[in-house]
């Protein structure tokens, strides 16, 4: 009788190391296997991405999709106010600019501070990698016409005041061709070797 336990214990220590040598298999194929599903995670990723027509480096918001239609919107909704600003005060400036040298004066003021202001949004605006350089200029030219600006403002006369008009137009125009340029570059899709 313990002949016949003891083959039947052989057996199942048998069986068991069987079972075990192939649960092992199993768990080491599935471990190889998941490790090359999460290799190919990434550009799964980009391709669910793509289809959705997102791009994956224009998510400075953290947002997993940022297409380039909503960056350009961020962008236009980010100095939208400080524009306003500095038309209101461009025109309160046009309007005495003749005949009334402190009231000029006090507009000249108010667009330093909303230039400033425009300045301070695009600094805290994530552009991407590939819009990054015109933002730079923007900011550099902004930062110019501020200062031409806030000169033109300490003018003590409305002569002196109107002799610095062209001056100020002429870095007005290049503060618009380098926001045109930034949207622009916003504006169009990044090359593959821009991508994360």
């Amino acid at each position: 009788m313990s002949q016949t336990y003891a083959a039947d214990g052989e057996e199942q220590a048998r069986i068991g190391g069987v079972l075990l040598m192939a649960v092992s298999i199993l768990a080491g194929i599935l471990v190889i296997a998941g490790l090359v599903y999460a290799a190919g995670t990434g550009g799964r990723h980009k391709a669910a991405l793509a289809a959705a027509g997102c791009e994956p480096n224009l998510s400075p918001s953290g947002l997993p999709c940022t297409t380039v239609q909503m960056l350009t919107s961020q962008y236009v909704a980010t100095i939208t106010p400080a524009l306003q600003q500095l038309n209101t005060g461009a025109a309160a400036y046009t309007a005495n600019e003749r005949r009334h040298l402190a009231a000029a004066e006090s507009a000249l003021t108010a667009i330093v501070a909303s230039e400033h202001a425009l300045d301070s949004r695009l600094a805290g605006f994530l552009f991407p990698p590939a819009a990054a350089p015109a933002a730079t200029a923007l900011v550099q030219a902004s930062q110019a016409l501020a200062e031409l600006t806030a000169e033109q403002a300490r003018s003590s006369s409305l002569t002196q005041l109107r002799s610095f008009n062209p001056r100020v137009q002429a870095a007005s125009a290049a503060v618009q061709t380098e926001m045109n340029l930034l949207r622009k570059d916003l504006e169009v899709p990044p090359t593959a070797s821009q991508e994360p």
